[in-house]
């Protein structure tokens, strides 16, 4: 026990630098994210979707969603047990629809810990140690994963991560169980580990066997999780539908080439992401093939066209984040052997600062930025007239709300308002309509703001439904003969 004490009393007097920054940096995220999450700026899709589920886990629930014909499992869209074994437990301290934020946040934020010691492992020189941590924390794609609230691969972060630390620590038999976490964050991933194995096998000689085991392990994982998500389809939709996500293998040859860069989004993202951290990971050839697997995925294989997957927006650069900080110490390692490499290494960690720096705060507003700016803390306050709204919402019964509003009735039995005609099949018990002027689209989605007024004025002339709010654009509805106005519980 005393051996144990002193090991981390050493362990925190000679990482008081990087535990202070990992301190700062989890705060801030932290402190971003609950204030978007109380700004109403959380939607069912995806955060109240992953929140939901490891909620009804933790109250050892099958989890459910709410779809166009009824309530699915959760798994007819993606496979995620990891994000819910994590999350879960976290509800039996403290039930909030908060707790997986804060969770995530802090998990996120230990992951700069996680990866200074990556790289403090394999590079000397602690300048560029700092300028790299300051480009995985800042870089854009990893802001806008961030902000984006609960989801699979974002809070897949920090296990990747330990990932490559095992790795880089030759601790095998903690790189195989952590594969195996990462693998249950996303179906998607299986692609990324068999990648993985693949490069072990021709970089690094004393994991070859790993790697191949590697291969073998993301193969079967990858294939059966397909194959289970398309079971489930053909269970609940009552037809044989294929995994949604399953890549379109129908093309010429330089096609795929051609996908890679064929749309100015494409290109920027692979140009910033590259020069966020010096184009250290053009370097090391592990790493690169890993950043082709990510970026032929979201660029050429599902989707080609699809705007959302391609650019430096929402949650899809998280794992990216990872394999391009962990392929920059990889690069450095050899690098810093090199004698005309020592002499600039130094400025090309200022550099690094500097470009991060650039896109952050004059290029692309990064979302982080948030926390010093004082009208953000504002808006909080002015958002009170919300809560009072929510407040107001029995939650007794089926509940039926929109997009934004839908995160604060994940913890009842909710149905998410997707059309007129849901509505008639579902006959929920509660309806609460909001189309305010002015929001944004999303909050209605997949409802509209058209749509949602001429609901609201045909409930109002539905002798089944008695309206019990209504202020404006406002609206609360219960059936006739409801029992749950006077228990209106919160979590």
């Amino acid at each position: 026990m005393k051996k144990i004490k002193n090991r981390l009393v050493n362990y925190l007097k000679q990482r008081k630098l990087i535990l202070l920054v990992t301190l700062v940096y989890t705060t801030i995220i932290t402190t971003v994210c609950l204030h978007r999450f109380w700004q109403y700026e959380a939607l069912y899709y995806d955060h109240g979707l992953m929140e939901t589920t490891a909620y009804q886990v933790s109250q050892f629930k099958i989890p459910l969603h709410h779809r166009e014909f009824g309530k699915v499992p959760i798994y007819v869209d993606h496979l995620y047990p990891s994000l819910q074994l994590v999350l879960a437990p976290f509800y039996w301290l403290y039930n909030s629809y908060e707790t997986p934020i804060v969770v995530q946040s802090i998990l996120i934020g230990s992951s700069v810990l996680i990866a200074y010691e990556v790289a403090n492992s394999l590079i000397k020189n602690k300048l560029m140690i700092y300028a790299l941590l300051f480009a995985y924390m800042f870089y854009i794609g990893m802001q806008n994963a961030i902000i984006f609230l609960v989801h699979d691969i974002t809070l897949q972060i920090p296990f990747l991560m330990l990932l490559f630390l095992a790795l880089v620590k030759n601790k095998k038999r903690w790189f195989f169980l952590l594969l195996l976490i990462n693998l249950g964050f996303k179906e998607s991933v299986s692609v990324t580990m068999f990648t993985l194995g693949f490069c072990l096998v021709l970089f690094k000689k004393t994991w070859r066997n790993e790697g191949w085991l590697t291969i073998l392990i993301a193969t079967l994982y990858g294939f059966g999780a397909m194959k289970f998500i398309s079971y489930l389809r053909t269970i609940n939709f009552a037809r044989l539908e294929k995994f949604t996500y399953t890549p379109d293998f129908g093309r010429q040859w330089y096609q795929y080439l051609i996908n890679f860069v064929d749309t100015q989004q494409k290109r920027e993202t692979i140009f910033v992401s590259l020069a966020s951290f010096g184009f250290l990971p053009l370097f090391s050839p592990f790493a690169l093939l890993l950043l082709i697997q990510d970026w032929a995925q979201r660029f050429v294989l599902i989707n080609p066209y699809d705007s959302y997957r391609q650019g430096l927006n929402l949650h899809y650069n998280a794992n990216l984040v990872v394999l391009l900080f962990v392929g920059a110490v990889f690069a450095l390692n050899k690098l810093e052997t090199k004698k005309w490499y020592q002499k600039v290494i130094n400025y090309h960690a200022l550099i690094i600062f500097l470009l991060v720096a650039i896109y952050h705060r004059l290029i692309y507003h990064g979302p982080l930025g948030l926390i010093y700016n004082p009208d953000f803390f504002k808006i909080t306050q002015n958002m009170k007239f919300m809560d009072e709204f929510v407040a107001k919402i029995p939650r007794q019964g089926k509940i039926m709300v929109q997009n934004n509003l839908a995160c604060r009735f994940t913890h009842n039995d909710l149905y998410l308002l997707l059309s007129e005609k849901e509505f008639n099949r579902v006959s929920p018990d509660v309806i609460a309509l909001d189309f305010r002027p002015g929001q944004s689209p999303t909050n209605y989605w997949p409802m509209n703001e058209n749509g949602m007024k001429e609901l609201a004025q045909k409930l109002l002339e539905d002798k089944n439904y008695t309206l019990i709010y209504r202020e404006s654009h406002r609206f609360i509805f219960v059936k006739k003969g409801y029992q749950g106005l006077k228990s209106k519980t919160t979590n």
